[in-house]
């Protein structure tokens, strides 16, 4: 666990070994690693005197829950997927874990996996003077969460260059596609990113829509500025699915134009040799009374009009734009 202070003026935030109660001014922040937040319900309960509902701690120790808002007359819930590092493996781009945060006047609670680098990134950047810190749990919810989508965009970037080398192979004839497995485990990867953000936003939209407190102009800008950038988010793992797709039909014109190609090819030689297979078949025969059989030049004859055909046909093809 992290205990954070902030204060009202945005100053540097206080790192606590442990705190006994809330400030008056400010706020404190309390970052519980999943797996070691088994009694986390005890601090509001010993700093402000409040029971957290059931079924909400075992929303916030659940680390599959979808993301989704929920709140009380004393606090306000909000469970909201992140990315964590396995989302780099081959095998599965988007791997998403919950963060929970209940939001109180002067108290901010998490609840996260220890795997989910968007808080580490926060905290770090506590140590950066420069920067101007949050003086409501409000702010540094709103922080947080900008920070896990900007986790989106750098997943999403590198999903792209994959998927753009799978569509060079795909439209490339000297080396034929295999891996269709692959290429569909990505686009359901896509899916899956789509279908996260758009859980995030119905989050967002019902915490603003029931936010326990009245919501200010400011936090509706920032709720606002943090939709729309899921929502780009959104649009791109929509595109990313629209160009496999597209990708895919790709490939298969290319393959229904190489084989049309051969097909073509080999209509060609068919169209060649049936009148010579015809001429041949005939004076195959083993009739008695063929004349040319007994005629000195008949075998000329006879090759000389399989030479004609080959050429007059050759010629036929050719301007007719055949070969």
């Amino acid at each position: 666990m992290q205990i954070f202070q902030f204060s009202r003026q945005g100053e540097i935030p206080t790192r606590l070994d442990r705190v006994e109660r809330v400030p008056a001014e400010g706020f404190i922040w309390l970052d519980f690693n999943r797996d070691e937040a088994e009694g986390w319900p005890e601090w509001p309960r010993r700093l402000l005197g409040l029971c957290i509902n059931e079924e909400h701690v075992s929303d916030s120790l659940n680390v599959d829950h979808p993301s989704y808002f929920d709140g009380t007359d004393d606090y306000d819930m909000l469970v909201f997927q992140g990315l964590t590092p396995e989302a780099n493996q081959d095998e599965n781009l988007i791997v998403g874990k919950a963060a929970a945060f209940f939001l109180f006047d002067n108290l901010l609670i998490s609840v996260r996996s220890p795997e989910n680098l968007s808080f580490e990134i926060v905290t770090r950047k506590f140590c950066e003077t420069r920067l101007r810190f949050p003086s409501t749990p409000f702010g540094l919810v709103h922080v947080i969460l900008d920070t896990m989508v900007e986790r989106y965009l750098s997943v999403t970037g590198e999903f792209e260059d994959r998927l753009e080398q799978i569509t060079d192979e795909l439209i490339d004839p000297r080396h034929p596609f295999h891996d269709w497995q692959e290429l569909m485990a990505y686009r359901k990867q896509a899916h899956k990113l789509e279908l996260l953000c758009g859980k995030n936003i119905d989050a967002l939209d019902a915490w603003r829509r029931e936010m326990r407190q009245e919501i200010t102009d400011n936090q509706r800008i920032r709720l606002d500025d943090l939709r729309e950038h899921i929502q780009r988010v959104s649009m791109h793992a929509d595109s990313l699915q629209r160009d496999i797709e597209i990708a895919i039909q790709l490939h298969f014109s290319a393959v229904a134009n190489r084989t049309n190609r051969i097909m073509r090819s080999l209509t060609v030689l068919s169209a060649i040799f049936f009148p010579l297979t015809l001429i041949t078949s005939i004076y195959g025969m083993n009739f008695t009374n063929m004349p040319e059989l007994q005629w000195k030049y008949g075998y000329f004859m006879v090759l000389g009009v399989l030479v004609t055909a080959v050429i007059v046909l050759l010629l036929y093809f050719k301007r007719r734009g055949i070969f």
